[in-house]
């Protein structure tokens, strides 16, 4: 795992929270996320420098999970402090030619029958949402509004490859691209077991000629849940999760946005 990546973005994190809390709070903020004591120093934020300087490297992923699972932050902030973490733990290679040619073979029809749940699924694994600091934006300009317009509303509109073209899928590290995976073969995102078996029946034709695959581990609510493992005798990694991966966030059961809106 990239220690001083983490560090710098564990630091850039503090910059922001010592503005959120009272002096007074600075100590159990700091027990919370599993950093040392704050010192006595002239600033809040000093005082949280100092608390993250003295914690050593190999506390440094349980920091960055407590500040993931307890704060607000930006979406950006949120995927650099995922990926540092995922790429630092094994995982498994989905080359982008596997995941272009499975987007080609990917009708996404199935996942449409839960609107918001398949959108919950993708704000919580790439960044839809325009910057409001970032100069002059809209949200009908956004990211998310794209993909509500043309895929949700009108699915005709945008093929499954432009679609994963859109949020960076072909490129983003692989095991982002493994909890997507497993997000949409999930029933968080998928409440349809025979849904969920087509897809993950669809995945596999890609998968395994890569040396990688879906495979059923459990169960949640009577529905199967599935994880990506490697099937080569000597592995890159096998991807271990994490207690609550990314895709089984609470979801909205709203219904679809009505498809004969008007363009």
């Amino acid at each position: 795992m990239d220690m001083a990546r983490l560090r710098r973005l564990i630091d850039g994190v503090l910059l922001t929270l010592y503005t959120r809390y009272t002096a007074k709070a600075l100590p159990a903020l700091c027990k919370r996320l599993g950093l040392p004591a704050p010192s006595e120093s002239t600033t809040k934020h000093e005082r949280l420098v100092a608390s993250l300087n003295a914690c050593p490297d190999v506390r440094l992923p349980d920091v960055a999970e407590a500040v993931l699972e307890q704060e607000e932050l930006g979406q950006a902030e949120r995927m650099a402090l995922q990926d540092v973490l995922w790429l630092g733990r094994h995982h498994v290679q989905i080359p982008s030619r596997t995941r272009r040619e499975l987007a080609r073979d990917f009708d996404l029809s199935d996942h449409l029958g839960y609107p918001d749940r398949f959108m919950g699924l993708l704000g919580r694994l790439w960044h839809l949402d325009n910057d409001p600091l970032g100069g002059w934006t809209t949200r009908n300009n956004s990211l998310r509004s794209q993909i509500e317009r043309h895929v949700i509303r009108f699915p005709d509109d945008w093929t499954t490859e432009h679609f994963f073209e859109q949020f960076g899928a072909f490129e983003v590290p692989h095991p982002r691209f493994g909890h997507f995976l497993e997000g949409l073969a999930s029933p968080a995102v998928l409440p349809d077991e025979p849904a969920q078996r087509r897809f993950v029946e669809l995945a596999n034709r890609h998968l395994n000629p890569a040396g990688a695959q879906l495979s059923q581990h459990g169960e949640a609510d009577g529905y199967p849940t599935s994880s990506s493992s490697s099937t080569a005798a000597t592995p890159h990694a096998a991807r271990a999760t994490s207690s609550s991966p990314p895709w089984a966030s609470p979801t909205s059961a709203s219904p679809a946005p009505s498809t004969t809106t008007s363009r």
